[in-house]
C-alpha cells in the first residue's frame, strides 16, 4: 500500500478547517485539484472521508480514523526528516568507538560534554579497553577506535590516521622517596611498586609489581596513598601537581615521554558525519592539552 503524504495534508487540512475551499488555500492548491486528491484516495482505498452538509464538510468515521494517523504519519515523517538534516550535520546518529584507557580518562568527559550539548540526539557507545580493540573494529562492532600509534603498527586492512599527542610522565605522590631527587634512572625505580592499566613491565620500565587497573581515576588515588609509580598524563592530574600532592619524577633514561593517538577504521568505509565529528572533537581536545616537552 502506497501513502501519499501530501494526500494527507490535504485530507488533515479540511479535517481541521471542515472547508474545502479553506482548506486548498491552506495547501496552496486549488480548490478542484484539492478535491482530485482526496477523490483519489477513497478510491484507491475503498472508503469514504467526507460528508458535506449545510453547515459544512464533516468526516465519516473512515475520515476520523484516516485523520489520526495522518496525523502520527506526517508527525514521523517530520522527525525523520529532522533527524536526516541533524544526521547529515553530525548532531544525530549513533557512534560505537574504542579508546584506550587514558585518553579517555584525559579527554572523554570534555568530549561527551562538547557533542552532546551541541547535538543532544546523538548517541555515543564508548568502549573503553587497554588491550586489543581492532578484532572489535575489523568485527564491524566499532565504527572506529583512537589508540597509541604502537598498539596498530601497520595493517593493510585498516586506515590509520594520525590525531595528536600527549605527554607522558612518571608520577609519584609528593611524599615518596624519590620526590625531588636527582639524577634518576629507571633502575631506581624498581624497590617502588607500580599502578598501571597494563602489566607493570611494560608500562613503567623498572618498577615492581603494584595494582594493574583499566580506571585511571583509581590508579591516580592509589598513587596518592601508596609509594606506587605510574606513567600518566600530568594533564589528568593538573590540579593535584598545582596542589603538591603528586609530583613528576624526573628520570634520565625514561624512553616514553609521549604518547602518538592514531585514528583507526575498516579500508573503504566512509565515516558517519557523526564519527567525523567525534574524530574532530578529539583533534581540538588534544591539540588544547598542555605544549609538549
Amino acid at each position: 500500500m502506497n501513502i501519499d503524504l501530501a494526500r494527507l495534508r490535504h485530507i488533515l487540512a479540511v479535517e481541521r478547517t471542515r472547508s474545502f475551499s479553506r482548506a486548498a488555500q491552506e495547501c496552496h492548491i486549488t480548490q478542484p485539484a484539492l478535491s482530485r486528491s482526496i477523490a483519489a484516495f477513497e478510491v484507491q482505498h475503498g472508503v469514504r472521508l467526507f460528508e458535506r452538509s449545510r453547515g459544512g464538510v464533516v468526516p465519516t468515521a473512515a475520515g476520523r480514523l484516516v485523520a489520526e494517523q495522518a496525523q502520527a504519519m506526517l508527525a514521523a515523517a517530520n522527525d525523520l526528516e529532522r533527524d536526516l538534516r541533524l544526521y547529515g550535520r553530525g548532531e544525530a546518529g549513533r557512534v560505537s568507538f574504542g579508546i584506550g584507557p587514558l585518553l579517555a580518562a584525559l579527554l572523554l568527559p570534555q568530549i561527551s560534554r562538547n557533542l552532546l550539548n551541541a547535538s543532544p540526539r546523538l548517541a555515543l557507545k564508548a568502549v573503553v579497553r587497554p588491550g586489543d580493540l581492532i578484532s572489535e573494529l575489523l568485527a564491524d562492532n566499532l565504527e572506529l577506535v583512537f589508540a597509541n600509534a604502537w598498539h596498530l603498527g601497520d595493517q593493510a586492512e585498516l586506515v590509520i590516521e594520525p590525531v595528536g599527542a600527549f605527554r607522558l610522565a612518571l608520577l609519584a605522590r609528593a611524599g615518596h622517596p624519590l620526590a625531588g631527587r636527582e639524577g634518576l634512572l629507571l633502575a631506581d625505580l624498581a624497590p617502588y611498586p607500580s599502578a598501571a592499566a597494563v602489566d607493570a613491565s611494560a608500562a613503567v620500565a623498572g618498577a615492581g609489581a603494584g595494582l594493574v587497573c583499566d580506571n585511571y581515576h583509581v590508579l591516580h588515588e592509589t598513587v596518592l596513598g601508596t609509594d606506587c609509580i605510574m606513567l600518566s598524563c600530568p594533564a589528568l592530574v593538573a590540579q593535584d601537581i598545582a596542589a603538591g600532592r603528586i609530583v613528576v619524577l624526573d628520570v634520565a633514561d625514561q624512553v616514553a615521554r609521549r604518547s602518538e593517538i592514531v585514528m583507526a577504521r575498516r579500508r573503504g568505509r566512509k565515516l558517519s558525519p557523526a564519527a567525523e565529528a567525534l574524530a574532530q572533537t578529539l583533534r581540538e581536545k588534544l591539540a588544547e592539552l598542555p605544549d609538549q616537552p
